[in-house]
């Protein structure tokens, strides 16, 4: 019996944990593949997720295709958050929202948006950015996917 209740514990534990991520999943780089358009995730300078209200995780190779899943295959009314990975630091997330965007071809992406997500501005001299390029927000990058690919 105790080891039944222990058992209980552990997978009501496991579920709490699991319903209320709030925080992106690691993304295994070469083996997850993307959400919406099924390519494996390869660069650890791209990448994004979603996580809904009940702590599904979605991931995505660029935010190009986070935003077209986003507004075609999701309620969005059940989203907790939306992370992008910051271009400047491979591999760890910033929130995708108040994120800043850099739309340059210096630096193609999958997908072809070949936006970069930095969480600051100032991180552009970083990554030694050069040439023409636009600075962009969250509902800018939005608004541009929404026009190249959803309408």
């Amino acid at each position: 019996m105790l080891i039944i209740k222990k058992l209980s514990s552990i997978f009501l534990l496991f579920f709490l944990i699991s319903c209320s991520r709030s925080q992106p999943a690691p993304i295994n780089y070469g083996i997850d593949a993307c959400d919406f358009c099924r390519m494996t995730i390869v660069d650890p300078k791209w990448g994004a997720e979603i996580i809904t209200d009940k702590g599904k995780v979605y991931k995505f190779d660029v935010v190009k295709c986070m935003v077209a899943f986003y507004y075609s295959k999701i309620d969005t009314n059940n989203i907790r958050s939306v992370w992008t990975i910051d271009f400047a630091n491979p591999g760890q997330f910033i929130d995708a929202r108040n994120a800043n965007y850099i739309l340059t071809n210096q630096f193609p992406s999958p997908m072809g948006l070949n936006a970069i997500s930095l969480k600051s501005y100032d991180d552009a001299v970083k990554i030694k950015l050069q040439g023409d390029y636009q600075k962009l927000k969250w509902w800018d990058v939005v608004n541009k996917v929404k026009s190249d690919i959803l309408e």
